[in-house]
């Protein structure tokens, strides 16, 4: 696979993540459901009853489900499984078994409360709650850190740029070039030409290379 698995669960962790840890996908992540029971002094043994009915549902449903039945605070629970960026937490406690339901805590934010009885579909709706989040976030930051490459002066075999490169930044341009042309541009900007966009541009541009026109976009960033 020439190093993909390492490389795209590289670029997962570093997309996702934030301050608290990691946010897995729900499609990718080894849990993608963790329940939390809160204990009372008083009905302990219905709410991991009931906790246990849950897990056993999920997993009929081939989703991919953790009791944490650990003797230790809530708090710290949340805590842990946050920073392992599991997509969605399940609470439940007294007051959600007098009631009839339970509580969906999002790792991308919000809680939302559903009856037992709709376990299945409202796991299923919080997890691609999740991952449109998820989707949509990522765009965002991606979109922001787009430019478009600053017109270039061609002097020989040398090119320059109008405006400085920024490191942090993805250029994306119209290239019709050449692997020779390529490596020029690598070579005196010091950026990598990272690959042309599953997304070529709608309208013909021209190449600031070659003077061609072309749908082709690619992109050109500094690489570590």
């Amino acid at each position: 696979t020439y190093g993909m698995s390492e490389r795209l669960l590289g670029a997962t962790v570093a997309t996702h993540g934030d301050d608290k840890g990691l946010i897995m996908p729900p499609s990718i992540a080894p849990i993608q459901v963790v329940i939390v029971p809160i204990l009372s002094k008083d009905g302990s043994d219905e709410i991991m009853s009931a906790a246990n009915e849950m897990v056993k549902e999920l997993k009929s449903e081939k989703i991919r489900v953790k009791l944490d039945d650990r003797d230790i605070r809530p708090g710290q629970k949340y805590y842990d499984w946050e920073i392992k960026g599991v997509p969605l937490r399940i609470e439940l406690g007294p007051r959600d078994l007098k009631s009839n339901s339970f509580m969906c805590a999002r790792r991308t934010g919000q809680k939302s409360s559903y009856k037992l009885q709709e376990l299945i579909d409202s796991v299923r709706k919080e997890l691609d709650l999740v991952n449109d989040h998820m989707k949509e976030r990522s765009k965002s930051h991606f979109n922001q850190h787009i430019k478009k490459i600053p017109k270039v002066v061609i002097n020989g075999s040398t090119i320059s740029f109008e405006e400085k490169l920024e490191e942090g930044f993805v250029y994306e341009m119209a290239f019709e070039g050449n692997d020779a042309e390529a490596e020029m541009i690598e070579k005196e900007t010091g950026f990598s030409l990272l690959g042309e966009s599953t997304r070529p541009f709608s309208k013909k541009r021209k190449c600031m290379i070659t003077g061609k026109t072309t749908h082709s976009r690619v992109f050109l960033a500094k690489t570590y």
